[in-house]
């Protein structure tokens, strides 16, 4: 079927509803009714209560397209509170930002607790559905109609005047069920990826020795008789040093020819990676952001790297320089990171932070065990980031375009 006629027909059918032509075009006051919640004081949740709510601030922070259990709960007498009807579709009513007010979920459960600044979507047709279609193909559209410049305010008026795009129900069921097993994968995989990053947070606990103590609880046999850590400040052990300003015009997002070493700019998104450049500065380095939100944050970088001048840089000729270290300095260095105005953890600070080091061959096994760890967890957060691409561009395909 040529589909460029009709921007109403997805892109991607199912075979049973390949002949049913156009989606309906309706506003979205002509297929439902709206409600607003009722205010629940942050100091009347919990996580323990009789009664199951949703408080506005959470749609962005916590839920996505489907609400089957809460993370809070209320004693409020359920007579001073809007409760709902399972299939209701809430959209935050204020926020910080366009993006976050333009977030819907469907609570598939009866009477659980909307709170205040909510808008609510009662309807008959399917509101996982509606859910899915809002947050993919309206997200942009919604954010538009939204009003307001430092809090952000969404009125059941405007949403009423949006104009959506309905197949029969019978199709509407069948997209929801195939975006429900994918993001049933997704959130298995995200629960797999979150057991080894507690296990290895686990792990390290016994690894490391804990508050107090010089010798970890849990040691590789072949150093159970070595005694004790030895107490060192950072510059004992390292050259101290930093990166330097890099023009941005001189990277290039994706290595090609000579450029192609990665240029870390602070321990943000991706690793902080700004993009690649044609020169290295460091090679199997511990750099730790020294400015911003993220000032004491440390990272082991392996191989060759260039990085910026918000980076401070620890290198060590004879292998000091490995991931056991990097944990052992990053579970002490936001302790020393300075809060007056802008936070830093400037190079002088970082050469007096005193840590306990075991010997080198016992750093090396340690490091050895904590990047096979790490590999397994970098290989589901790939998966997840995957997952999450497929259902974008899926979501792309099943939901038509506006015209």
């Amino acid at each position: 079927m040529d589909h460029s006629l009709h921007s109403y027909t997805p892109a991607l059918r199912f075979p049973d509803f390949l002949n049913d032509g156009e989606w309906e075009v309706k506003r979205l006051g002509e297929i439902a009714e709206f409600f607003k919640g009722k205010g629940i004081p942050k100091t009347e949740a919990s996580n323990k209560g009789k009664t199951p709510c949703v408080r506005y601030g959470e749609l962005y922070t916590h839920y996505k397209e489907i609400i089957d259990e809460t993370q809070s709960f209320t004693d409020i007498p359920t007579d001073e509170l809007f409760l709902s009807n399972a299939n209701d579709v809430i959209i935050p009513s204020s926020g910080e930002t366009k993006e976050d007010i333009s977030t819907a979920s469907c609570v598939i459960k009866d009477n659980i607790a909307l709170g205040g600044d909510i808008n609510v979507i009662r309807t008959p047709h399917n509101g996982v559905f509606l859910s899915y279609y809002l947050n993919n193909t309206k997200k942009d559209e919604i954010a538009k109609i939204a009003q307001g410049v430092s809090i952000i305010h969404l009125y059941n008026d405007q949403l009423k005047n949006l104009k959506i795009a309905l197949p029969s129900i019978e199709e509407q069921k069948k997209i929801v069920d195939c975006l429900t097993v994918l993001d049933e994968l997704i959130a298995a995989t995200n629960g797999k990826l979150e057991q080894l990053k507690a296990y290895k947070k686990g792990l390290m606990q016994k690894l490391f020795p804990a508050k107090g103590k010089t010798v970890p609880e849990l040691r590789f046999k072949e150093f159970e008789k070595d005694g004790e850590w030895e107490e060192k400040k950072v510059s004992e052990i390292f050259h101290i040093t930093r990166g330097y300003v890099l023009p941005t015009s001189e990277t290039k997002n994706v290595p090609d020819g000579e450029y192609r070493y990665p240029v870390y700019s602070s321990q943000t998104a991706n690793n902080g990676l700004m993009g690649f450049y044609n020169k290295a500065l460091f090679k199997d380095a511990i750099t730790w952001t020294t400015d911003g939100a993220n000032a004491g944050t440390v990272r082991f970088r392996n191989g060759e790297f260039y990085c910026t001048n918000v980076c401070g840089v620890l290198i060590s000729d004879v292998g000091y320089a490995n991931p056991c270290i990097a944990e052992i300095i990053g579970a002490v260095s936001k302790k020393y990171v300075s809060l007056v105005g802008n936070p830093k953890l400037m190079n002088n600070v970082m050469a007096e932070i005193p840590i306990l080091v075991p010997s080198l061959a016992e750093q090396r096994k340690i490091a050895d065990c904590l990047t096979s760890i790490d590999e397994v967890i970098n290989l589901y957060t790939n998966k997840v980031t995957l997952l999450e691409l497929y259902k974008k561009g899926l979501m792309q395909q099943l939901f038509p375009t506006s015209k």
